[in-house]
């Protein structure tokens, strides 16, 4: 495996294979996003390029134990659809490519796999309800399953931003994440929503900083056990 590169799409079949056999990589992470609207200042590409830095980030401070899996970018947005733009998928019809992309890194001798959302409609929760079989196989796989915002606790969301507790859709959290690490995604004249207009670069750069911290530390608990 070349120095830092943590991506599984980027390795060859012998790269992956020698690094599996010695033991190398212990964990993957497996992202997934969404493409839809984030108001009219953000691309609806914006939860999937979130999600997939920061499992980049985590596994970097891993390396080489812990590969990343291409991201899932179209998941479940039927909430969005009558906002004009998103693509959605079934929750039955996600769970399943999530059981199968998990599925596949453990039958080629991943042991221990993490689920990285970052998406609301992808929550945990929800995807119990709406598709228990699959999450139900995922579970006695013993896969992990993380939405990354809510590794930060209330604390640190009362102290560094103003009106957000969490990762509010198109807000104050979200539009700092992307000033802060992909600017030309923003539609800075289009920003008319009042928690938006809190963002600031420097936000962004606390947020990304207290994400990877938090989801490094679900990571660190997943290769231990």
């Amino acid at each position: 495996m070349r120095q830092g590169n943590v991506f599984f799409g980027e390795l060859t079949r012998k790269e992956f294979g020698a690094a599996i056999a010695a033991g190398k990589i212990e964990a993957a992470i497996v992202p997934t996003g969404a493409t839809e609207q984030h108001q009219d200042h953000l691309a609806m590409i914006h939860d999937t390029v979130s999600v997939t830095e920061i499992a980049r980030r985590v596994a970097l401070s891993f390396w080489p134990r812990v590969i990343v899996a291409p991201t899932i970018p179209m998941t479940v947005s039927e909430h969005h659809m009558k906002r004009g733009g998103a693509l959605t998928v079934r929750p039955e019809i996600h769970m399943e490519t999530v059981h199968d992309v998990c599925d596949s890194l453990v039958r080629l001798g991943v042991e221990k796999v993490m689920v990285l959302n970052g998406h609301g409609g992808n929550k945990q929760d929800k995807m119990a309800a709406a598709a228990p079989d699959a999450m139900g196989r995922l579970e006695a796989m013993g896969v992990h399953y993380v939405t990354y915002w809510e590794t930060v606790s209330q604390e640190w969301y009362e102290a560094n931003l103003e009106m957000e507790r969490s990762a509010g859709h198109a807000g104050e959290f979200e539009t700092s994440f992307a000033l802060d690490q992909f600017p030309e995604r923003v539609r800075a004249d289009e920003v008319n929503y009042e928690n938006a207009q809190k963002a600031t670069v420097a936000k962004g750069g606390a947020i990304l900083d207290a994400v990877v911290e938090g989801v490094a530390g679900e990571v660190l608990s997943l290769l231990d056990r």
